[in-house]
């Protein structure tokens, strides 16, 4: 049988490819350079170095040039006062050294083309130095300190693609990933490392990475005042990448908050989150009510300042059902219950599409709050169309109990809640859309749309299992199997929460039933 149209045109397509690759492989070889030799390191160094043997260092170095001590590198690129670092042996990092020191004697001044040990970077771009902090050795950082310290301050330092820098400018000299030294200390919580290397040198606390973090905002977001208060120290405090104010919220920490919010600081409060949040938003979003309540002390107006997606804080504190931020900023600001988003939702509308019981009960509750209960949104919608059109059976149910909702409002489509329902919802409901269809009729919830006779979709004839008659189901028929059924779903949610914080103990010889009821 002969190919189709559209598998000769694939196989074409895929030959063509094939010599297309083949075209751009030859012109790739032809312009690599045959590889550089490289000494790697010999084994016996690669042991001194590793297990902080003085002696054999010595021994080693009695051998002349047979044995290249100092030249030698690993597979990634490690001298051997990088491995030194790396496993702690600040007294054979003191040998190495001095060793090289004694070496370049002669040399007064040393030559700016000399690269010290100190000074060479590995395959990741790490000084001895990154590598000796991100292993927390501490006594191997103060020694380096000291004598990246003594080096002659013009001495260029020759990074990774073909890049220099002065010797002065060593504490902020980043890898291949973006990180100091200081940031790879806080990387691996050696909080005595950082705090050695944010003495050094003021700068290197505001030096964001590839991530945009800068160790200031990895302290604050450690929640490590300590830290944070010594980098805040310095004379020449640059704030760039991620705001190190959401990550004072972020740790929950009100020193830290407190450390920013100084009014040398006051700019920080207009920073944005990557996702273009203000401070308030992040922090009504996450619930820090504290922090809420301390930002709103010291700046109100920060209440009315709109996300880009339209949120106020309010609406980040409703939408995370976050009770304690949003009765903050009431007690606040009591005027931004008016705050509408972009969609035209008030606050009961944002608590109601995103299913937050309480923070609806809260706002029912409350009789100045009554004007939002049937406020329509800029498609129509009200709190109780939300709460339907997203399938949240239990806020449906406390909406509909309060005689001041309207159960006949129709949106822009004219739907009432109980069109909604029934336009969305499938022909096998889910027991979410069943039972905020039940919740809606049996209050009595009125349709907008004229309906076809209910006996019309009844088969003709008597079946077993239909129901024979002319008459649409009453709402006294649902509503006790509604109470029930939300009384059950209720439960069955509390039981659940419960049995996942619960340790069965399992008794001898029964794992296996005990990892059956895990699964399941």
């Amino acid at each position: 049988m002969g190919k189709s149209d559209i598998e000769i045109a694939v196989l074409r397509h895929r030959k063509a490819r094939i010599r297309e690759l083949r075209h751009m492989q030859l012109l790739h070889d032809a312009t690599i350079s045959p590889p550089e030799e490289i000494n790697y390191m010999e084994r016996r160094i690669y042991m001194v170095a590793t297990e902080g043997n003085i002696e054999a260092f010595d021994e080693l170095l009695a051998l002349g040039t047979a044995v290249p001590v100092l030249t030698d590198i690993t597979p990634q690129g490690n001298t051997i006062v990088h491995l030194a670092a790396i496993y702690g042996h600040f007294r054979l990092l003191e040998h190495i050294i001095n060793h090289e020191r004694v070496v370049f004697r002669n040399f007064d001044p040393i030559p700016n083309y000399y690269q010290s040990l100190l000074l060479r970077p590995n395959a990741n771009g790490d000084l001895p130095l990154h590598v000796a902090a991100a292993a927390g050795h501490a006594p191997a950082v103060i020694r380096l300190i000291n004598y990246l310290n003594q080096l002659p301050r013009g001495m260029q330092i020759f990074l990774r693609e073909g890049r220099q820098v002065e010797v002065g400018d060593v504490w902020v000299v980043q890898n291949n990933g973006g990180n100091t030294a200081l940031h790879l200390a806080l990387k691996a919580n050696h909080q005595d490392v950082a705090l050695r290397l944010a003495e050094v040198d003021p700068r290197v606390s505001f030096v964001p990475n590839e991530e945009r973090a800068s160790p200031l905002y990895m302290a604050a977001e450690a929640g490590d005042v300590l830290l944070v208060a010594r980098m805040l120290i310095s004379p020449v405090p640059r704030y760039e990448g991620k705001s190190v104010m959401h990550a004072a919220i972020k740790s929950k920490n009100i020193e830290i908050l407190n450390l920013l919010l100084v009014p040398i600081r006051q700019n920080l409060i207009n920073s944005r989150d990557e996702e273009k949040r203000s401070v308030l938003s992040y922090a009504a979003s996450i619930g820090y009510d504290e922090g809420v309540e301390r930002l709103l002390q010291e700046f109100s107006n920060i209440a009315y300042v709109k996300d880009p997606d339209g949120f106020f804080p309010i609406h980040s504190a409703c939408r995370r059902g976050h009770m304690g931020a949003l009765q903050a900023i009431l007690q606040s600001c009591p005027d931004t219950i008016e705050l509408l988003n972009l969609q035209g939702q008030n606050v009961l509308h944002v608590a109601a599409e995103c299913g937050k019981n309480e923070v609806v009960k809260y706002i029912l509750g409350n009789e100045k709050y009554a004007n939002l209960i049937n406020q329509k949104d800029h498609k129509g919608n009200t709190p109780l169309h939300l709460a339907t059109m997203f399938w949240y059976p239990m806020i449906v149910h406390i909406l509909t109990q309060d005689e001041r909702v309207n159960l006949g409002e129709q949106n822009k489509l004219g739907f009432t809640a109980l069109d909604a329902a029934e336009e969305w919802m499938d022909l096998n409901p889910t027991f979410r859309e069943r039972l905020t269809w039940m919740a809606l009729v049996c209050v009595g919830t009125p349709r907008a749309l004229k309906l076809m006779p209910y006996d019309s979709f009844l088969a003709p004839g008597p079946q077993e299992g239909i129901i024979q008659s002319n008459e649409m189901p009453s709402a006294k028929k649902y509503k006790d199997r509604v109470n029930t059924l939300l009384l059950l779903a209720i439960l069955v949610a509390t039981v659940a929460f419960s049995a996942a914080f619960s340790v069965t103990k399992v008794p001898e010889g029964e794992t296996h039933w005990y990892k059956v009821f895990v699964v399941s």
